[in-house]
């Protein structure tokens, strides 16, 4: 068995497919309208894993603790830390202890603790 796909219902598709696409650099796989709303699903490239994006207006919205999503960094963590920065996030120092590899953090447009590490 293969995990499809990842739902979040979020407050702001724009921002979050912003912040998906271009800081953990998912592709975008297809993107509609079913009427009340926009879906977008993406992923790393056919076949993987899918997350999907849900903005309907009167849908309940995610709401997290405890959650954290990881990717692992197609690039040296300074920089894509810096990246961060230059997007206007406000990313972790580089965390270099623990029984985690290397990583830091960034919490998404809508409050899940984002990972990004080696």
């Amino acid at each position: 068995m293969k995990l499809n796909y990842m739902t979040i219902m979020v407050r702001d598709l724009e921002k979050s497919l912003a912040f998906y696409q271009e800081l953990a650099g998912l592709q975008l796989v297809r993107r509609f309208n079913p009427g009340p709303g926009e879906i977008a699903f993406l992923a790393n490239g056919a076949g993987e894993t899918m997350l999907e994006l849900i903005q309907f207006d009167h849908a309940e919205k995610v709401e997290v603790k405890g959650m954290v999503l990881s990717f692992l960094a197609a690039e040296d963590l300074a920089v894509l830390r810096e990246k961060a920065l230059q997007l206007g996030y406000v990313p972790t120092e580089i965390i270099s202890a623990g029984p985690k590899p290397d990583h830091f953090k960034v919490i998404d447009p809508d409050g899940i603790v984002t990972e990004f590490g080696l």
